[in-house]
This record gives structure tokens, C-alpha cells and sequence, in this order.
């Protein structure tokens, strides 16, 4: 298999990156080679991971070649670029494992908070299924009941009662075409970000606050998380700054990034320059110049990643909980509605009967 020819399905996965990260930094711990790792590795991988399996196959090929297996990664195609800078750097440095490792729990809380959002997404989908359901059936069944019933009563039914019922029609049919809008919206941008237009569903999600506080987070985190993980391969402070930036994706932070750049290449430490620009909250800045100071910066970065997933943990909980009672309560007022709307008529008939 030639290594020229690049893996053909496209990128590994969360999980895919997780599993094969850890079982290598295991196998090269126990002191077995990397070229002999990724031998074991492809035997054990099932035909049916296309992706996973065509990639161990080149990269067997190449480690046997004599190629390091930074360059081997990056032949397959199918590993993210940084992973394969971390990976080389930590080769020459003599760090291979330790960066695997940290690459395994990289992945690892990616994967978690892609599953998070699935979870928070995946609900009000079902909720608005739901709330359309009823209003199908609403409109189907019950609204066609009750004007055969009035009708059959019309001498005793006054058009103001049909108004009302003519009203609550009108309203369940309009609040049946919002939630049908709702719900083709979310399932667009669902297709949207898995067939590779993120950027797009990212800029429109993030003219809500709640949103754009979201992505934020979750983009220090990426950052934060490459940044450590460079300086523990053994990188230098503003080489691993510039080689975590591509995993950035809002202005904002990249702006921020760009400043501390400029300010570490006048000779200002990192911690000094994430102060200045406030780059973490006032909590996390705090920590990082006595960090630094007393080396015990890769300790601090684990207490800050630890703080910025709490945070995103906490900004994805509120927002599938604003949802949630938000699509109910606007459920149960049109229903409400409705049952009004059609038992008022039938309080009028019972009166005059009476």
C-alpha cells in the first residue's frame, strides 16, 4: 500500500482519535516500539472501521519504512494537524507518551461535549414532534367534533361562539406552521453543521448571548487544552501559542491570541500577556503569573481546563433548560386556549337548554 495515497473516508472521529491515542500510549509505556504498536493495533481493528483500519495500514507501512511517526500521521490525512505537530514535537523532545496521553483525554472531553450538545439539541426536536402531534390532532379530530356537534345545535349556538371556535382554529393552525418553521430550522442547521457549514450555523447562533458565551468557552477550552498539551511536548511558549490558534474559531479569542503574540514576542511571559488581555476570567488570570513563577504552570492549566468545562457544562444545561419549560409553557397556553375557545360555545348551549 503505497503511503503516498491518503486514507479515502475522511477523518477519524472523537472516539476513533481517543482509542487509538490511549492504546498507543499504553502499548509505548510497556515499552513495546511505536511501528510494532500500530502493527498490534491494526490486527485488533475490525475491517468494518474503514477509516481507523486504512489508516493503520499506512502508517505500519511508513513506521517500518523508518519514518517518524509524526510524518506518518500526517500522510494518512485522516489525523487533525495539531495532533500531528504535538506528536512530532514530542518525538524529538522524548515526551512520545506523556503527549499521547494528554491527546487521549484531549479527545476524550471533545467527544463529551459533542455528546452534551447532541443531548441538548436532540430534545427540543422531540419536544416540538410532540407539540406538533397535538396540534395535528387537534385540528384533525377535535376541531371537526365540535363544529359537527354545534352545528347539529345552531339554533342555540350564537356567532360570537362561533367566533370563538373560528379564533382558536385560526390560532392552533398559526401555532402549527411556527413549530413546523421551528423544527425544519433546527433539523437545517443539524444538516448544516454535519455536512461542514459550521461557520455558518455558528455566526447565526451566536447573535443570542447565550450562544455566543457558549462557543466562547468552548473555544478557550480547545485552546487551552492544545496550548498545554504543546508545552508539555516540549514546545516553547509562543511556538505552542501560534500552533494552538488554528483550533480558534471566534474573533474575539483570535484577536486576543494575536495581542498576546505581539506582547510575547517583546519579551512578556505568556501569563503576563493573558492578564493584561483578560484572557481568562479575573479567577483564572490570578493563578497563572505565581504559576509560572513557582513552575507549576502545567498544574494551573489543569485547574483552568477543569474550571472552563465546568463552565461550558453549565452554559449548555441552561440553555436545553431554557428550551425546555419555554416550548411546554407555549404547549400548554395554546391549549389552554383552545379547550376555552370550545367550551364556551357548549357553556352558552347548556345555559339556554337550562
Amino acid at each position: 500500500m503505497s503511503s503516498e495515497k491518503k486514507a479515502e473516508s475522511g477523518m477519524l472521529s472523537y472516539t476513533e482519535l481517543t482509542s487509538f491515542f490511549e492504546n498507543m500510549g499504553m502499548m509505548i509505556k510497556s515499552g513495546i516500539s511505536a511501528s510494532e504498536a500500530v502493527s498490534l493495533l491494526k490486527e485488533e481493528t475490525p475491517s468494518t472501521e474503514q477509516t481507523l483500519s486504512h489508516a493503520l495500514g499506512m502508517l505500519s507501512d511508513d513506521l517500518y519504512m523508518g519514518k517518524p511517526i509524526g510524518d506518518a500521521m500526517k500522510d494518512t490525512g485522516v489525523f487533525p494537524d495539531y495532533s500531528v505537530d504535538m506528536i512530532s514535537t514530542s518525538e524529538y523532545t522524548g515526551k512520545l507518551e506523556d503527549t499521547l496521553f494528554h491527546l487521549a483525554d484531549y479527545y476524550r472531553a471533545e467527544d463529551s461535549m459533542k455528546a452534551t450538545l447532541v443531548s441538548a439539541v436532540r430534545y427540543p426536536v422531540i419536544l416540538l414532534l410532540m407539540v406538533i402531534a397535538v396540534l395535528v390532532v387537534m385540528l384533525a379530530l377535535v376541531f371537526p367534533a365540535f363544529y359537527g356537534v354545534y352545528e347539529n345545535l345552531a339554533g342555540s349556538l350564537t356567532s360570537s361562539s362561533y367566533g370563538y371556535i373560528n379564533v382558536s382554529f385560526t390560532l392552533t393552525k398559526v401555532m402549527l406552521g411556527i413549530m413546523a418553521v421551528l423544527l425544519v430550522a433546527l433539523l437545517a442547521g443539524v444538516s448544516m453543521w454535519r455536512g461542514g457549514k459550521k461557520d455558518n450555523v455558528r455566526n447565526f447562533l451566536s447573535k443570542f448571548a447565550a450562544f455566543r458565551e457558549l462557543f466562547s468557552s468552548m473555544d478557550l477550552y480547545r485552546f487551552t487544552s492544545c496550548f498545554d498539551m504543546f508545552l508539555s511536548s516540549g514546545e516553547h511558549q509562543d511556538e505552542a501559542l501560534v500552533k494552538s490558534m488554528p483550533v480558534v474559531q471566534t474573533d474575539e479569542l483570535r484577536a486576543k491570541l494575536t495581542r498576546c503574540k505581539e506582547k510575547m514576542d517583546g519579551g512578556m511571559s505568556f501569563s503576563q500577556t493573558a492578564y493584561e488581555e483578560d484572557l481568562y476570567d479575573r479567577t483564572n488570570n490570578r493563578m497563572l503569573i505565581p504559576a509560572e513563577r513557582s513552575g507549576m504552570l502545567d498544574a494551573i492549566m489543569q485547574k483552568i481546563l477543569a474550571n472552563l468545562k465546568v463552565s461550558i457544562e453549565k452554559s449548555i444545561g441552561h440553555i436545553a433548560n431554557t428550551v425546555e419549560p419555554l416550548l411546554t409553557g407555549v404547549l400548554m397556553i395554546f391549549i389552554g386556549i383552545m379547550l376555552i375557545s370550545l367550551m364556551v360555545p357548549l357553556i352558552g348551549i347548556m345555559n339556554s337548554i337550562g
